[in-house]
């Protein structure tokens, strides 16, 4: 349970750190909130084998899709570092990736083939749809987007963890944890962006900054 709890931690640290490069807010904190996420990760690299695949792969492939595709979107010191941790991380993985496959079941690699990666693939070109659609830092168009963004991803936790639907319900402990550790990240960021966003709106719309 606290994997998931830190994952939702994550998130949040996430979005405060796009805020401090993006909006120049919390600089006073800056270098707590930046040495905490890089913590934070190298524990996600460290602690669970499996984690430790699927997030150094997702930061790996994630960061070069971002530098072709949304280049402002990692163009932050703090996810360059992340993301040439990462490698290395990753790297390792490739080289025993006999050891991985023999710990786990058949299952488990076809659920994570078949399942988990289209619905984390989806998400990574929905994330780059909506950053192309709603650009803007500041606006109720961002505040109601993350709004739809808590609706649905609430919606899929929920029936990832008590739905009694097969294609929920049939998956592996391993691909379940995967699953909500990228999900409850996510689901932290979204969540402090609306507390964020929606102060900020305020304040924009009454003229106070």
């Amino acid at each position: 349970m606290y994997l998931e709890l830190f994952s939702f931690i994550y998130g949040i640290l996430s979005n405060i750190i796009d805020y401090i490069y993006d909006s120049q807010l919390f600089l006073e904190y800056k270098l707590w909130y930046e040495s905490l996420f890089i913590i934070l990760t190298l524990f996600f690299f460290l602690h669970n084998k499996y984690i430790s695949f699927f997030g150094s792969g997702l930061f790996v492939f994630g960061g070069i899709a971002g530098i072709l595709f949304a280049p402002h979107a990692v163009d932050a010191l703090i996810w360059k570092i992340c993301i040439f941790i990462s490698f290395p991380i990753f790297i390792y993985h490739l080289f025993n990736i006999k050891l991985l496959i023999n710990s786990i079941t058949n299952k488990d690699i076809t659920q994570f083939i078949f399942n988990v990666m289209p619905i984390i693939v989806f998400s990574l070109l929905l994330a780059l749809l909506e950053d192309y659609l709603v650009p803007e830092e500041y606006s109720n168009k961002k505040l109601y987007d993350k709004i739809l963004q808590f609706i649905v991803l609430i919606s899929f936790l929920y029936f990832l963890n008590y739905s009694s639907i097969s294609f929920f319900n049939d998956l592996t402990d391993i691909n379940k944890l995967i699953l909500n550790t990228f999900t409850l990240a996510w689901f932290g960021n979204i969540v402090s962006g609306i507390f964020i966003l929606s102060q900020l709106t305020h304040l924009f719309e009454k003229g106070n900054i």
